[in-house]
């Protein structure tokens, strides 16, 4: 290989092959220096493996090598070094090389020459913009990929997600209504035994639920004991009590504890401790009157419909803002639904009131008709029950009702949602 003498490779390459022998002699901050240093070549050595192998399908070498196609070209100079690497990281390597030949995909080579963004995190920008630029023609590509281009690497497909929806929510928001809706409609929970005995629960979640559900596991599934510093009834130190569990099963017993509890309640053997989960939501005003998103405690991103709907329960907890980012309104008690308001509300409607359902008051929730965001107020007339459902289906399609003493009744007519002035509906 002929290079410049200031970038001498094979040196760099003989002294790693040397490093395995030296290992042990070396103290606590020189192996934590030399870790560092290991991280940095191969992240740096993954994003120059890139941009080598799109020099090399833009020139034709790899067309006129032995290869198939750019990804073979990748596995064979790994072979050639005798350095394993497995196909998905060859064709990480060669989608970004090939689809950055030409122009278009300009700020993906941009940072891999910076140094700013993995393969891994540059395959994920280029495969969403694809996706999501027939749904929103008007943003700009370079603006889209720089966003994605930024996601950390850490975050995995949860990042990547929640970057989606985030995008989707600001510019198609109809479009991330019927995603959830039809994910909604693709749930699923399932179980089997398995051959150790044990019972094997799958479940499909949509982002609604899904934030509901953690947000009821987490804080029951914390572990148990007390701090070193504890102290008994005569005030002597006591040892420290350890929780042993795995987090698997401080999750299973969280589980188990609310399927009990929730059990019991419906026997009329135990006092309701809620009637939601505990999730608290972070929602721009701008979303409550209009459009966008709203984003858990978990860092689940939820459409505006769900957001709405999240706004009328008194245990999941907004934190709404205004256009600065301050704190309009955290879960104030006074306009939430009380417990004596329910109550004339589960007396009044008997179950949900959306036509055509016939679904129990146990499995409903109280909604604001006229929103709280729109000036709505929190009393039995501006009050009519919903299951979950159609809860969020009335949230999505801004539906309206009219309540009186005896009844309420919809009107299933869809109609534009209707913005209002920020600070007024605050």
């Amino acid at each position: 290989m002929r290079i410049e003498p200031s970038l001498d490779v094979d040196r760099c390459l003989r002294a790693l092959e040397e490093l395995p022998g030296v290992l042990d002699q070396l103290d606590v901050g020189e192996l934590a220096e030399l870790m560092t240093i290991l991280m940095r070549l191969r992240g740096r050595s993954e994003q120059l493996a890139v941009l080598v192998a799109r020099l090399a399908s833009q020139r034709g070498d790899v067309r006129d090598s032995d290869a198939a196609n750019t990804t073979q070209w990748v596995s064979n100079s790994a072979a050639q070094a005798s350095v394993p690497l497995d196909v998905r990281d060859a064709h990480t390597i060669a989608t970004v090389a090939d689809a950055c030949r030409g122009d278009l995909h300009q700020p993906v080579t941009d940072a891999l020459r910076a140094g700013t963004c993995t393969p891994a995190v540059a395959k994920t920008a280029l495969t969403e913009v694809a996706k999501i630029e027939p749904i929103i023609p008007e943003t700009s590509h370079d603006d889209a990929l720089a966003r994605y281009l930024e996601l950390d690497p850490a975050t995995g497909v949860r990042g990547r997600e929640a970057l989606t929806r985030q995008i989707l929510a600001d510019h198609a928001e109809d479009e991330l209504d019927k995603r959830d809706a039809t994910l909604e409609r693709t749930e699923s929970l399932s179980w089997r035994t398995t051959p150790t005995g044990m019972t094997r629960l799958t479940a499909e979640l949509s982002p609604v639920n899904a934030a509901i559900l953690t947000g009821a596991l987490l804080p029951l599934s914390a572990p148990r004991g007390r701090s070193a510093s504890a102290q008994d009834a005569t005030g002597s130190d006591t040892p420290a009590e350890q929780d042993d569990r795995t987090p698997g099963k401080r999750r299973v017993d969280a589980l188990i504890a609310l399927v009990s509890r929730g059990a019991r309640v419906d026997d009329g053997a135990a006092a309701a401790l809620s009637s939601t989960a505990r999730v608290t939501v972070t929602v721009p005003l701008s979303t409550l009157t209009g459009g966008g998103a709203a984003v858990t405690s978990t860092g689940d991103v939820l459409d505006a419909g769900s957001a709405r709907r999240f706004a009328c329960d008194a245990d999941i907890i907004p934190v709404v803002l205004g256009t600065d980012s301050e704190p309009l309104d955290v879960g104030r008690t006074k306009r939430l639904v009380t417990k004596g308001i329910r109550t004339a509300v589960t007396l009044r409607d008997r179950g949900c009131t959306f036509p055509g359902c016939d679904r129990p008051p146990s499995f409903c929730e109280v909604h604001h008709i006229v929103p709280w965001a729109s000036g709505g107020v929190t009393s039995l007339p501006n009050s009519a029950m919903l299951c979950t459902t159609h809860h969020q289906t009335v949230h999505r399609h801004g539906y309206t009702a009219i309540a009186t003493a005896l009844r309420v009744r919809w009107d299933v007519t869809r109609r534009p949602r209707v913005t209002h002035r920020g600070r007024d509906a605050a």
